[in-house]
């Protein structure tokens, strides 16, 4: 958000964050479905694994 803010010349944070607020959520919903993929819970993984 930081980034954006200077790229985009905004003197004060939270206008970027009103603006671009969705933008976060989607990195933060991308990286939980890359995080979930990369380390699955011991529970999903077939028991030769552990």
């Amino acid at each position: 958000m930081k980034q954006i803010q200077e790229w985009l010349g905004h003197s004060d944070i939270s206008t970027t964050a009103n603006i671009y607020a969705h933008l976060d959520s989607q990195s933060k919903q991308l990286s939980a479905t890359t995080m979930e993929r990369a380390l699955p819970l011991p529970e999903e993984l077939p028991e030769n694994r552990w």
